[in-house]
């Protein structure tokens, strides 16, 4: 495996498809890039579903939903 695959490798939490060993450098490079940003969309996305959704719940008991959910 190239060494600009190491990235991605670390990126998806697994090993590339031996398919992959075609692509080039720059390549690599670019779908860890878009894969990154997509990760980071998700997050953002993710936390800000939970904040809107914990404030449907009871201002008291939002601590305890917390703590349940491990936030």
């Amino acid at each position: 495996m190239p060494d600009a695959a190491q990235p991605l490798t670390r990126t998806l939490g697994a090993p590339l498809p031996a398919e992959f060993d075609r692509l080039t450098d720059s390549d690599l490079a670019e779908l860890d890039r878009l894969l990154r940003t997509a990760v980071t969309a998700r997050d953002e996305r993710l936390g800000a579903a939970v904040e809107s959704s914990l404030r449907l719940i009871p201002r008291l008991m939002r601590p305890a939903v917390k703590r349940a959910l491990g936030l």
